[in-house]
């Protein structure tokens, strides 16, 4: 059953706030560590927003998958998260082409998810709490779990990593951030360390707004 996002009046003490965001992920899996696909869709397309209404009611908006970076970088919700707004109507969900047929071997894939929050101005220090501190545990296993469904792994043998989120224009810092994290994970699996993920140019990610009044 969708549930419809929550429409707040403009103007005055209850304004509300379009916020980009973004998560990075990567999926490991067995032993070796190997890459698998992580652009694969979310099912059903808003899982994403319920799993933030229901853990920090939070309204987000997002992709019914996640992106490759350079299409990401083509995006337009994110320099417009007005237009992501749009576009995802009630569902919460923006709709996205399939991918690319990506490469056939065990490469350690990057995913961004892109995300806009909806919030009013009172909650937008509440909402920085996000990227403030870890996630609680209940909260990260159940984002996990979402990622391992999408991308077909296998709980408790596979691995799912991830970071975020974060304000979109602080999409290199949390692409490092997961390079990192990757490699921890390589290193404790006495596999050969990958390389570090690639990043956004900067004069287009200093072009995403931090916060645009709805």
């Amino acid at each position: 059953m969708v549930r419809k996002i929550k429409k707040r009046v403009g103007g005055g003490v209850a304004a509300s706030f379009a916020v980009p965001l973004a998560m990075a992920v990567a999926a490991l899996a067995g032993p070796r560590r190997e890459g698998r696909d992580v652009l694969r869709a979310f099912s059903p397309a808003w899982q994403l927003r319920d799993f933030f209404l229901d853990h920090f009611d939070v309204e987000m908006v997002t992709t019914n998958r996640p992106l490759a970076l350079d299409e990401y970088l083509k995006w337009p919700g994110a320099a417009d998260p007005l237009w992501a707004l749009r576009a995802a109507g009630d569902h919460g969900a923006v709709l996205t082409k399939a991918p690319g047929s990506g490469p056939d071997d065990s490469t350690i894939g990057l995913g961004i998810v892109p995300l806009v929050a909806r919030i009013a101005a009172a909650e937008r220090d509440r909402l920085a709490s996000l990227w403030d501190a870890e996630f609680p545990e209940v909260a990260r296993a159940s984002l996990a779990g979402i990622f391992e469904g999408a991308f077909g792994l296998i709980s408790g043998y596979d691995r799912v990593v991830f970071c975020g989120p974060r304000p979109a224009r602080d999409l290199n810092g949390v692409i490092a951030h997961l390079s990192a994290l990757v490699a921890d994970e390589c290193l404790l699996g006495g596999v050969p360390l990958p390389r570090s993920f690639p990043s956004g140019p900067d004069r287009l990610l200093a072009a995403i707004p931090g916060m645009v009044k709805v």
